[in-house]
């Protein structure tokens, strides 16, 4: 009885796991996250890889320089929400914002993704701290 018990215990979580995504699926299901969404950025680029080790996250994105942040925001989210779903764990994400505008600059957001994933879908960590010590900014 005891063993059936643990059997059904170990099914029964197998069962109710989130389902676990290679590279290429999680790439190819990517567009559609953002094509559902009509506020969505524009997905202009998206790639996954290694770089010393750590699996990375990449896509960039057409963004409104009056929405950039809010632009930012959702590919951030974007990536935290498909990447928990990756079989195996990504180490960082990476935001590239291209504007259409004459003179304005890219700006490149990179976030850890253990921490990003604190934030914005187990919600243990604050806004603050996710800001703070999680993600770093550059513009070329």
């Amino acid at each position: 009885m005891k063993q059936f018990l643990v059997i059904l215990m170990v099914l029964s979580s197998m069962a109710a796991a989130k389902p676990k995504f290679t590279d290429k699926q999680i790439a190819a299901m990517t567009p559609q996250y953002f094509a559902r969404n009509h506020k969505a950025p524009k997905l202009t680029g998206l790639k996954i890889y290694k770089e010393g080790g750590a699996r990375i996250y990449h896509v960039e994105i057409l963004a409104d320089r009056n929405r950039s942040s809010d632009d930012l925001s959702f590919a951030v989210s974007a990536l935290a929400n498909m990447g928990q779903y990756a079989k195996k764990p990504f180490k960082k994400y990476v935001v590239v914002m291209r504007y259409d505008l004459r003179g304005k600059g890219t700006d490149i957001c990179e976030a850890n993704a253990r921490c990003t994933a604190d934030y914005m879908i187990r919600k243990q960590v604050t806004y603050d701290h996710w800001y703070k010590k999680c993600i770093t900014f550059t513009s070329t």
